[in-house]
C-alpha cells in the first residue's frame, strides 16, 4: 500500500505490517518478529535518515543531490534557501554538495517549487509552480474577485516575495482589472 513518495517511522511501518496480517499490536515479541520481516525484505528499506519506505524509492535509494535534498527539505519541514540545503547535506549525510550543482538539481525535479530568491519547498506541501503572476490568477480563480490586501495576503503565504513584486504585476492591466468595489478579476 506504500506510495514511492511514502516514508514512514520504523513503528508506523511496524504497526502497518501487523493490521495488514490482521495481527493484535502491542504484543512486543509479534512486533520484534515483524521488525525482523521487515529487515529481510527485498521490497522495504531504510532511507539514509531512518524512515522505511520502498526499495525503489528514490527517497530511499539515494542516488544524488536531489535525493538528498528532498530528505534534507523533508526533514526541516519548512522552505530552504538552496545554500542551507547544501550545507544541511553536507552536515547530515558528510556528503560533498556544491550549491551550484544543488541550486540546478532542485531547479530541475518536479518535487521542488522555487518560492522565493533561491528559496524552495516541496511540492507535497502544496505550493503551486509558477511565476507571481501565475500564483496571484490561481488565487483569484479559485477564490473569485478579492481586494488588494486580500490579494497580497493569499499571494505572500504561497511565495516568500516583497509585497511590491505582488502589487507591481497586480497593477497590471493585460491581465487583471477592477471591478467597481475595487477587487480584482483576473483578465
Amino acid at each position: 500500500t506504500l506510495s514511492d513518495t511514502d516514508l514512514l517511522s520504523e513503528r508506523d511501518m511496524i504497526l502497518r505490517l501487523l493490521t495488514a496480517l490482521k495481527e493484535p499490536t502491542g504484543d512486543s515479541s509479534l512486533e520484534e518478529k515483524a521488525r525482523r520481516w521487515l529487515l529481510i525484505s527485498k521490497h522495504l528499506g531504510v532511507s539514509p535518515v531512518g524512515e522505511w519506505g520502498l526499495a525503489k524509492s528514490p527517497s530511499v535509494r539515494v542516488r544524488g543531490v536531489r535525493d538528498y535534498a528532498f530528505l534534507v527539505l523533508r526533514q526541516q519541514g519548512s522552505p530552504m534557501h538552496f545554500l542551507e540545503v547544501a550545507k544541511s547535506i553536507e552536515s547530515l549525510f558528510d556528503r560533498r554538495a556544491n550549491p551550484a550543482t544543488c541550486h540546478n538539481e532542485l531547479i530541475k525535479d518536479a518535487r521542488f517549487v522555487l518560492v522565493g530568491r533561491g528559496i524552495y519547498a516541496l511540492t507535497e506541501w502544496g505550493y503551486t509552480p509558477g511565476i507571481v503572476r501565475e500564483v496571484i490568477e490561481n488565487i483569484i480563480k479559485e477564490h473569485g474577485p478579492l481586494t488588494e490586501a486580500e490579494v497580497l495576503t493569499r499571494v505572500l503565504k504561497e511565495r516568500y516575495v516583497k509585497p511590491n513584486t505582488v502589487l507591481v504585476n497586480l497593477k497590471n492591466p493585460k491581465f487583471f482589472k477592477k471591478d467597481k468595489q475595487g477587487k480584482y478579476l483576473a483578465s
